[in-house]
């Protein structure tokens, strides 16, 4: 892998799926958000985190390992924190770990196992930046994406909680582990070790070869592994990837890495985000759906409010070219959705007859919906199919029919 120095490295910054939920809940959660953001951490909590650390580890001092914080004291500076940093070694810890005990003008790095007797002196650099890089992120941008933080660990922990929250928060714990696996690379200024640092530590290696593990990262991928499973860090090759697309100032490193982290839209796995998508296509396919002044009757337009509760109707002449593409998708239970959703306005207004069933199917057919649509029509509506078949082939004549016959009277 070829050289990049750090100082032709981009600055951290934090990542698009960063922004875009600290957005989301700034807006659609601001009585919570304006609430922690008015509520920092007190000094009786910081009191109790160190308490517990005192419990539960081993304080190192400076004068026992001089070269540890030498070490530590490199990566603070090269990131710009003016904090004291504390190291600590887990008691009863035989797996390798490190981590970062929060606090807003400290840094306690927590070491499990025996990582500084197994990385090089460079790769403890790189662990160090990268838990050091949890601590700018929080610290730096107002603090926000800590807030964000607080607020999904929040929404996620109540008992109320909906799928779509732990999903949030899933996505969000990866893509900090990315952003500081970049602080990793800003510091060590060699990808190579960042990820030997990262496969040594995730496997109990004593020895790793870092481009033949890129190269084998490369192999996983393409052969379309999927996104992301894990709980809070993404998985070594993903990650090693990921260091990879950014040393290599990769144009599409953003889009590749939520690729690997995310993957496309799926129903059963949304977070807020991808949520807010699909309701806003719900809301298009409906639009187009009511589009025929005719459809827009106050049952049709009253179970619409049941979808959104301020719906109004389209204008006249309604189009939404792009929507057919949008909708696209290799997940089933995502094109159920879509389909049941055009289902539930056929039967609604009776008063209709066919003319809303021909309506759908037309859109069905304009959105590539149609084969799936169909088949679903014939389990919920029992309906025969030479029944189905005819309405299908005269659905235009019927649309036309309806537009003269249902036609609101001036």
């Amino acid at each position: 892998m070829s050289a990049t120095s750090v100082e032709s490295l981009p600055p951290l910054e934090p990542l698009p799926y960063h922004r875009q939920i600290r957005d989301y809940l700034k807006e659609e959660e601001a009585e919570i958000w304006n609430w922690y953001r008015s509520n920092r951490v007190q000094e009786d909590q910081a009191e109790t985190v160190r308490f517990e650390l005192l419990k539960s580890t081993y304080r190192i001092d400076r004068d026992s390992q001089p070269d540890w914080y030498e070490i530590a004291d490199q990566a603070r500076e090269r990131l710009n924190l003016d904090v004291p940093v504390t190291i600590y070694q887990a008691q009863n810890a035989k797996e390798m770990n490190a981590g970062l005990a929060y606090l807003p003008s400290e840094a306690h790095i927590i070491l499990s196992g025996p990582v500084a007797s197994t990385l090089s002196r460079e790769e403890l650099l790189s662990v160090f930046a990268h838990e050091l890089a949890h601590l700018l992120l929080w610290r730096q941008w107002d603090g926000e994406f800590l807030i964000v933080d607080q607020i999904l660990a929040a929404l996620a922990n109540d008992r109320k909680a909906h799928p779509a929250h732990l999903e949030s928060m899933r996505l969000f714990y990866l893509y900090n582990e990315i952003f500081c696996d970049r602080g990793s690379l800003f510091v060590a200024n060699d990808p190579n070790v960042v990820v030997s640092s990262l496969v040594k530590i995730s496997s109990g290696l004593d020895s790793v070869n870092a481009e033949s593990y890129l190269k084998q990262a490369a192999e996983i991928v393409e052969r379309a592994s999927g996104p992301s499973q894990s709980i809070s860090h993404p998985e070594s090759y993903i990650r090693a990837r990921a260091v990879q697309f950014w040393h290599q100032q990769d144009v599409d490193a953003e889009a590749k890495i939520t690729e690997m982290i995310q993957g496309p839209l799926a129903l059963n796995e949304l977070d807020l985000l991808a949520q807010s998508i699909i309701t806003a296509k719900t809301r298009r396919m409906i639009d187009l759906l009511l589009a025929p002044s005719w459809m827009q009757t106050d049952t049709m337009l009253g179970h619409a409010r049941r979808f959104f509760d301020t719906y109004t109707p389209p204008a006249a002449n309604y189009a939404d070219e792009s929507l057919a593409a949008d909708l696209l998708t290799k997940d089933q239970p995502l094109i159920n959705y879509y389909c049941y959703v055009l289902l539930d306005f056929v039967t609604v207004d009776r008063d209709l007859e066919e003319a809303p069933l021909a309506v759908a199917l037309i859109l069905a057919e304009q959105l590539k919906l149609q084969s799936r649509f169909v088949e679903i029509v014939r389990k919920e509506l029992k309906l025969r199919k030479n029944q189905l078949e005819r309405i299908d082939r005269e659905k235009t004549k019927v649309v036309e029919n309806a537009a003269k016959e249902f036609a609101p009277k001036p």
